[in-house]
């Protein structure tokens, strides 16, 4: 009887020092987690210090920070470039009033309505001029996107001993949605014409 108390007696502290090590371990670890969390706040406070300071000092600076503004200014003129080189393959630009990517060469941006800056040219092998205004406009654009006359000249200089493209041309601009103050061709879901600023 005595053996069966002893090893029930054991039984019982092992338990006992099993669930002991158990919430130790758990003690440790919420500790360190809070530690972690410590860590990071300290962490940010020195970013948000070093952001501030390039902010306040970017021209005035002390010698002993000079490398590593230049790095930083070196590091921003690279991504700069490379959210460029980003909206050049994707054929879009920024709107600098909602930041909404809009296709790249219209004269607003179809979320906000904000007037886009201008883009200049560079290839004048693709462009047309429009025989209403002037503009220079692609090749390939059915109406011109600055004063949205159509540009029939394109369907009928193409080819001319089919008349079938003609009618083609004409049945695939009825279904394209226009805007109907300026006539330019949007988007479905554009909430402002890219070409005349008008809210749809």
């Amino acid at each position: 009887m005595a053996f069966w108390d002893n090893l029930s007696q054991k039984a019982s502290e092992t338990t006992v020092k099993a669930m002991q090590k158990a919430k130790e371990m758990s003690d440790i670890a919420k500790l360190n987690s809070m530690i972690s969390e410590e860590e990071t706040k300290i962490n940010n406070t020195y970013y948000q210090i070093g952001k501030l300071y390039v902010a306040m000092h970017s021209h005035d600076y002390e010698e002993e920070f000079a490398g590593m503004i230049t790095t930083i200014g070196e590091a921003d003129e690279k991504i700069k470039s490379y959210k460029q080189q980003v909206q050049d393959i994707k054929g879009v630009a920024c709107c600098e009033q909602c930041g909404a990517e809009v296709q790249a060469g219209v004269a607003f941006c179809s979320s906000c309505g904000a007037p886009m800056p201008k883009v200049q040219q560079t290839n004048t092998e693709d462009l047309v001029r429009c025989e209403g205004c002037g503009a220079m406009v692609k090749k390939e654009a059915r109406f011109c996107t600055s004063c949205g006359k159509p540009m029939v000249q394109l369907v009928t200089s193409e080819k001319v001993d089919e008349p079938m493209m003609v009618n083609e041309k004409v049945e695939d601009k009825v279904e394209d949605k226009v805007c109907p103050v300026c006539g330019a061709k949007v988007e479905d879901d554009a909430a402002f014409c890219t070409e005349c600023g008008n809210k749809l």
